[in-house]
């Protein structure tokens, strides 16, 4: 069954897309609602969940073990493990590499999405 593309759903993708931050359920929820309070909770959790599963949005699992929501674009995250941000960093090369790897080993990788530990500039003073 074919699930069809719902004001929620445009929303909800919207504000994930636009931020800038890597939210929690909870900070998306809250920043969904100051968009649109019609919206309840139980419909935001269940369009993530089917986000997470269609490979539309990622769950950056965190050291803190809080899981974090991503507008899913071939991209890496670094996490400081001082203060617990986290950074995109772009760099397409790395896609090309990865495939180029994996295409002998008849691997087909269509996106990518890597995790980082470390410090941050701020945290290593």
């Amino acid at each position: 069954m074919k699930s069809r593309n719902t004001k929620q759903k445009e929303l909800i993708l919207e504000v994930l897309k636009n931020t800038k931050m890597h939210p929690t359920i909870y900070e998306l929820a809250d920043m969904i609602a100051t968009k649109d309070s019609t919206i309840g909770q139980a419909t935001i959790y269940r369009n993530i969940k089917k986000f997470v599963n269609d490979g539309i949005i990622y769950v950056v699992k965190t050291k803190n073990g809080i899981d974090r929501y991503d507008y899913y674009n071939n991209h890496i995250h670094f996490e400081c493990l001082t203060c617990g941000t986290i950074y995109d960093i772009y760099d397409e090369k790395i896609f090309k590499i990865l495939q180029k790897k994996f295409q002998n080993n008849e691997l087909n990788i269509q996106n990518y999405n890597i995790t980082l530990d470390g410090y941050c500039k701020s945290c290593q003073k």
